[in-house]
Protein backbone atom coordinates (compact mmCIF):
# COMPACT_ATOMS: atom_id res chain seq x y z
CA UNK A 1 0.00 0.00 0.00
CA UNK A 2 2.29 2.18 -1.21
CA UNK A 3 -0.04 5.08 -1.55
CA UNK A 4 -0.24 5.87 2.47
CA UNK A 5 2.66 8.04 3.24
CA UNK A 6 1.90 9.91 0.32
CA UNK A 7 -2.00 10.81 1.65
CA UNK A 8 -0.08 11.76 5.08
CA UNK A 9 2.51 14.50 3.32
CA UNK A 10 -0.94 15.74 1.36
CA UNK A 11 -3.35 15.54 4.28
CA UNK A 12 0.13 17.59 6.37
CA UNK A 13 -0.22 20.19 3.29
CA UNK A 14 -3.64 21.25 3.98
CA UNK A 15 -3.62 21.02 7.46
CA UNK A 16 -0.95 22.96 7.74
CA UNK A 17 -3.30 25.77 6.72
CA UNK A 18 -6.73 26.23 8.37
CA UNK A 19 -8.52 27.62 5.43
CA UNK A 20 -7.48 25.21 3.37
CA UNK A 21 -8.37 22.76 5.86
CA UNK A 22 -12.12 24.50 5.92
CA UNK A 23 -11.94 24.48 1.78
CA UNK A 24 -11.54 20.76 1.92
CA UNK A 25 -13.95 19.60 4.70
CA UNK A 26 -16.82 21.79 3.08
CA UNK A 27 -15.43 20.24 -0.49
CA UNK A 28 -15.69 16.69 0.72
CA UNK A 29 -19.48 17.34 2.39
CA UNK A 30 -17.92 17.27 6.29
CA UNK A 31 -18.61 20.75 6.84
CA UNK A 32 -21.47 23.08 5.43
CA UNK A 33 -20.53 25.72 2.53
CA UNK A 34 -23.34 28.67 4.13
CA UNK A 35 -24.83 30.78 1.28
CA UNK A 36 -27.57 31.60 3.34
CA UNK A 37 -28.40 32.33 7.10
CA UNK A 38 -29.90 29.10 8.56
CA UNK A 39 -32.04 31.63 10.86
CA UNK A 40 -33.37 34.14 8.43
CA UNK A 41 -32.71 32.54 4.99
CA UNK A 42 -30.96 36.19 3.90
CA UNK A 43 -27.87 36.13 1.55
CA UNK A 44 -25.56 38.71 3.19
CA UNK A 45 -22.99 36.96 5.58
CA UNK A 46 -19.38 37.17 6.22
CA UNK A 47 -16.41 35.57 8.21
CA UNK A 48 -16.71 37.57 11.77
CA UNK A 49 -14.28 36.15 13.62
CA UNK A 50 -12.44 33.06 13.06
CA UNK A 51 -14.40 29.66 12.37
CA UNK A 52 -17.63 32.42 13.09
CA UNK A 53 -20.08 33.19 10.45
CA UNK A 54 -22.71 35.88 10.62
CA UNK A 55 -26.08 37.53 9.02
CA UNK A 56 -26.21 40.75 8.55
CA UNK A 57 -30.01 40.47 7.99
CA UNK A 58 -30.63 39.31 10.89
CA UNK A 59 -27.39 39.54 13.17
CA UNK A 60 -27.29 36.25 14.12
CA UNK A 61 -23.57 34.12 14.53
CA UNK A 62 -23.06 30.79 13.93
CA UNK A 63 -20.02 28.56 14.16
CA UNK A 64 -18.79 26.78 10.56
CA UNK A 65 -18.95 23.36 12.40
CA UNK A 66 -22.80 24.11 12.74
CA UNK A 67 -25.17 21.32 11.01
CA UNK A 68 -22.34 18.99 10.99
CA UNK A 69 -21.36 15.78 12.58
CA UNK A 70 -18.13 17.50 13.94
CA UNK A 71 -20.59 20.48 15.79
CA UNK A 72 -20.41 18.52 18.92
CA UNK A 73 -16.61 17.60 18.48
CA UNK A 74 -14.33 19.52 20.54
CA UNK A 75 -10.84 18.77 18.23
CA UNK A 76 -9.19 21.14 15.87
CA UNK A 77 -10.38 20.49 12.60
CA UNK A 78 -6.94 19.34 11.04
CA UNK A 79 -6.79 17.36 13.90
CA UNK A 80 -9.91 15.88 13.21
CA UNK A 81 -8.62 15.05 9.01
CA UNK A 82 -5.20 13.65 10.94
CA UNK A 83 -7.33 11.45 13.23
CA UNK A 84 -9.07 9.51 10.70
CA UNK A 85 -6.06 8.81 8.66
CA UNK A 86 -4.92 7.59 12.00
CA UNK A 87 -7.97 5.31 12.29
CA UNK A 88 -7.54 4.14 8.84
CA UNK A 89 -4.25 2.68 9.99
CA UNK A 90 -5.67 0.96 12.91
CA UNK A 91 -3.43 2.86 14.93
CA UNK A 92 -5.66 2.59 18.56
CA UNK A 93 -7.30 5.33 20.10
CA UNK A 94 -4.90 5.62 22.99
CA UNK A 95 -2.26 6.14 20.53
CA UNK A 96 -3.31 8.51 18.23
CA UNK A 97 -4.22 10.71 21.34
CA UNK A 98 -0.76 10.52 22.34
CA UNK A 99 -0.05 11.22 18.64
CA UNK A 100 -2.01 14.02 18.12
CA UNK A 101 -1.62 15.38 21.70
CA UNK A 102 -5.40 15.73 22.49
CA UNK A 103 -7.49 14.27 25.02
CA UNK A 104 -8.08 10.08 24.89
CA UNK A 105 -11.78 10.70 25.26
CA UNK A 106 -12.04 13.24 22.48
CA UNK A 107 -10.48 10.88 20.09
CA UNK A 108 -12.86 7.85 21.10
CA UNK A 109 -15.60 10.03 20.55
CA UNK A 110 -14.33 10.37 16.51
CA UNK A 111 -13.53 7.08 16.47
CA UNK A 112 -16.54 5.65 17.60
CA UNK A 113 -18.30 8.29 15.06
CA UNK A 114 -16.26 6.25 12.16
CA UNK A 115 -17.30 2.94 13.33
CA UNK A 116 -20.97 4.29 13.86
CA UNK A 117 -20.81 5.17 10.21
CA UNK A 118 -19.29 2.11 9.27
CA UNK A 119 -22.03 -0.05 11.09
CA UNK A 120 -24.22 2.06 9.22
CA UNK A 121 -23.50 1.75 5.72
CA UNK A 122 -23.32 -2.08 6.15
CA UNK A 123 -26.25 -2.85 8.06
CA UNK A 124 -27.81 -1.13 5.32
CA UNK A 125 -26.48 -3.58 2.35
CA UNK A 126 -28.93 -6.08 0.70
CA UNK A 127 -26.92 -7.25 -1.65
CA UNK A 128 -27.76 -11.76 -1.40
CA UNK A 129 -24.21 -13.73 -1.47
CA UNK A 130 -24.53 -16.70 -4.08
CA UNK A 131 -21.85 -18.95 -5.69
CA UNK A 132 -19.57 -20.92 -3.37
CA UNK A 133 -20.35 -20.18 0.51
CA UNK A 134 -18.28 -21.00 3.08
CA UNK A 135 -20.29 -20.42 6.78
CA UNK A 136 -18.80 -21.17 9.71
CA UNK A 137 -19.56 -19.40 14.17
CA UNK A 138 -16.77 -18.15 16.49
CA UNK A 139 -17.07 -16.80 19.43
CA UNK A 140 -15.11 -13.51 21.05
CA UNK A 141 -14.61 -12.56 24.40
CA UNK A 142 -14.18 -13.80 27.55
CA UNK A 143 -11.24 -15.58 28.86
CA UNK A 144 -11.71 -19.40 28.28
CA UNK A 145 -11.88 -21.19 25.11
CA UNK A 146 -15.43 -21.36 24.20
CA UNK A 147 -17.08 -24.76 23.30
CA UNK A 148 -19.85 -24.80 20.85
CA UNK A 149 -23.64 -24.53 21.60
CA UNK A 150 -24.11 -23.76 25.24
CA UNK A 151 -20.29 -24.68 26.16
CA UNK A 152 -19.31 -20.90 25.58
CA UNK A 153 -19.84 -19.03 28.67
CA UNK A 154 -19.65 -15.99 28.54
CA UNK A 155 -18.62 -15.43 25.19
CA UNK A 156 -20.06 -13.66 22.27
CA UNK A 157 -21.19 -16.14 19.77
CA UNK A 158 -20.72 -14.57 15.88
CA UNK A 159 -22.07 -16.10 12.50
CA UNK A 160 -20.01 -15.44 9.51
CA UNK A 161 -20.78 -16.05 5.77
CA UNK A 162 -17.98 -15.81 3.32
CA UNK A 163 -18.24 -15.74 -0.87
CA UNK A 164 -15.39 -17.12 -2.08
CA UNK A 165 -13.30 -14.21 -3.85
CA UNK A 166 -16.13 -12.08 -2.66
CA UNK A 167 -16.93 -10.75 0.84
CA UNK A 168 -17.80 -11.58 4.53
CA UNK A 169 -20.68 -10.89 6.70
CA UNK A 170 -20.34 -11.46 10.26
CA UNK A 171 -23.37 -10.80 12.57
CA UNK A 172 -24.06 -11.04 16.23
CA UNK A 173 -26.63 -14.23 17.10
CA UNK A 174 -27.96 -14.86 20.70
CA UNK A 175 -26.79 -18.78 19.97
CA UNK A 176 -25.66 -20.78 17.53
CA UNK A 177 -28.90 -23.77 16.83
CA UNK A 178 -30.37 -24.12 13.85
CA UNK A 179 -33.18 -22.73 13.73
CA UNK A 180 -30.95 -18.81 14.23
CA UNK A 181 -28.24 -19.96 11.63
CA UNK A 182 -30.27 -21.13 9.08
CA UNK A 183 -32.63 -18.11 9.24
CA UNK A 184 -29.75 -15.95 8.51
CA UNK A 185 -28.77 -17.98 5.53
CA UNK A 186 -31.64 -17.38 4.12
CA UNK A 187 -31.51 -14.04 4.38
CA UNK A 188 -28.17 -13.56 3.09
CA UNK A 189 -27.90 -16.18 0.28
CA UNK A 190 -28.96 -16.73 -2.56
CA UNK A 191 -30.79 -20.34 -3.08
CA UNK A 192 -29.07 -22.44 -5.32
CA UNK A 193 -25.54 -21.78 -4.27
CA UNK A 194 -23.36 -24.29 -3.28
CA UNK A 195 -22.78 -24.20 0.95
CA UNK A 196 -19.65 -25.35 2.12
CA UNK A 197 -19.62 -26.27 6.25
CA UNK A 198 -18.16 -28.24 8.58
CA UNK A 199 -19.70 -31.38 10.25
CA UNK A 200 -22.13 -29.55 12.98
CA UNK A 201 -25.46 -30.63 13.11
CA UNK A 202 -26.78 -26.69 12.96
CA UNK A 203 -26.42 -26.93 9.29
CA UNK A 204 -28.11 -30.05 9.09
CA UNK A 205 -31.08 -28.24 7.01
CA UNK A 206 -29.57 -26.49 3.95
CA UNK A 207 -30.77 -29.17 1.61
CA UNK A 208 -33.89 -28.99 2.29
CA UNK A 209 -33.94 -25.40 2.15
CA UNK A 210 -32.42 -25.25 -1.50
CA UNK A 211 -29.12 -24.89 -0.86
CA UNK A 212 -26.61 -27.63 -2.23
CA UNK A 213 -24.31 -28.56 0.84
CA UNK A 214 -20.67 -29.79 1.17
CA UNK A 215 -19.53 -30.78 4.76
CA UNK A 216 -15.26 -30.54 5.75
CA UNK A 217 -14.19 -33.22 7.79
CA UNK A 218 -11.39 -31.35 10.46
CA UNK A 219 -10.41 -34.64 11.58
CA UNK A 220 -8.61 -35.08 8.18
CA UNK A 221 -5.85 -33.22 7.92
CA UNK A 222 -6.11 -31.60 4.58
CA UNK A 223 -9.64 -30.04 2.80
CA UNK A 224 -10.67 -32.01 -0.13
CA UNK A 225 -9.59 -29.95 -3.41
CA UNK A 226 -12.46 -27.10 -2.68
CA UNK A 227 -14.13 -28.89 0.05
CA UNK A 228 -12.94 -26.29 2.82
CA UNK A 229 -13.66 -23.09 4.65
CA UNK A 230 -10.15 -21.71 5.25
CA UNK A 231 -11.08 -18.22 3.71
CA UNK A 232 -13.94 -17.44 6.97
CA UNK A 233 -11.56 -19.45 9.22
CA UNK A 234 -9.05 -16.50 7.86
CA UNK A 235 -11.12 -14.06 8.58
CA UNK A 236 -11.66 -15.41 12.33
CA UNK A 237 -8.13 -15.04 12.82
CA UNK A 238 -8.03 -11.57 11.62
CA UNK A 239 -10.29 -10.23 13.23
CA UNK A 240 -9.46 -12.12 16.94
CA UNK A 241 -5.71 -10.67 15.89
CA UNK A 242 -6.97 -7.26 15.51
CA UNK A 243 -9.35 -7.16 18.76
CA UNK A 244 -6.09 -7.86 20.79
CA UNK A 245 -4.65 -4.76 20.92
CA UNK A 246 -7.40 -3.11 22.45
CA UNK A 247 -7.01 -5.46 25.24
CA UNK A 248 -10.84 -6.21 25.75
CA UNK A 249 -14.14 -4.60 24.23
CA UNK A 250 -17.04 -3.65 25.78
CA UNK A 251 -20.41 -5.86 24.94
CA UNK A 252 -22.41 -3.07 23.79
CA UNK A 253 -19.19 -0.97 21.46
CA UNK A 254 -18.58 -4.90 20.40
CA UNK A 255 -21.22 -5.01 17.00
CA UNK A 256 -19.34 -1.40 16.23
CA UNK A 257 -16.27 -3.02 16.28
CA UNK A 258 -17.25 -6.05 14.44
CA UNK A 259 -18.53 -4.51 11.98
CA UNK A 260 -15.11 -2.23 11.55
CA UNK A 261 -13.50 -5.57 10.65
CA UNK A 262 -15.69 -7.04 8.49
CA UNK A 263 -15.70 -3.76 6.35
CA UNK A 264 -11.43 -3.52 6.78
CA UNK A 265 -11.46 -7.35 5.80
CA UNK A 266 -13.90 -6.80 2.39
CA UNK A 267 -11.80 -3.07 1.95
CA UNK A 268 -7.96 -4.33 2.43
CA UNK A 269 -7.44 -4.34 -0.75
CA UNK A 270 -7.91 -0.43 -0.75
CA UNK A 271 -6.88 2.79 0.77
CA UNK A 272 -9.91 3.73 2.68
CA UNK A 273 -9.13 7.60 3.66
CA UNK A 274 -11.71 8.59 1.10
CA UNK A 275 -14.06 6.02 1.98
CA UNK A 276 -14.06 6.76 5.74
CA UNK A 277 -15.03 10.58 4.73
CA UNK A 278 -17.88 9.81 2.41
CA UNK A 279 -19.57 7.33 5.01
CA UNK A 280 -18.97 10.31 7.74
CA UNK A 281 -20.81 12.60 5.25
CA UNK A 282 -23.79 10.05 4.86
CA UNK A 283 -24.01 9.36 8.59
CA UNK A 284 -24.29 12.69 9.08
CA UNK A 285 -26.86 13.68 6.98
CA UNK A 286 -29.30 10.99 8.50
CA UNK A 287 -27.87 11.89 12.36
CA UNK A 288 -28.83 15.31 11.59
CA UNK A 289 -32.50 14.58 10.11
CA UNK A 290 -32.81 11.79 13.43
Amino acid sequence: RGGIDMEIIEISKIIADEGRTIQYLQEKGLLKKYDECPYCGGKSIGNVRRQKLKCYTCRKEWGIRKGSLLEGLRLPLEKVLMAIKLFELEISALQASKQLKVGYKTIMNLFDLVRKAIYYEIEGEIELFSGEIELDESYFGGKRKGNRGRGAFNKIPVFGILERNGKVKVEIVKDVTSETLLKLTIKKVRRGSLIYTDKYKSYNGLLSLGFKHMRIDHSKRFGNGKVYINGIEGFWSFAKERLLKYHGVSKEKFPLYLKELEFRYNMREHDIFDLLIKLLVKYGLVANNA
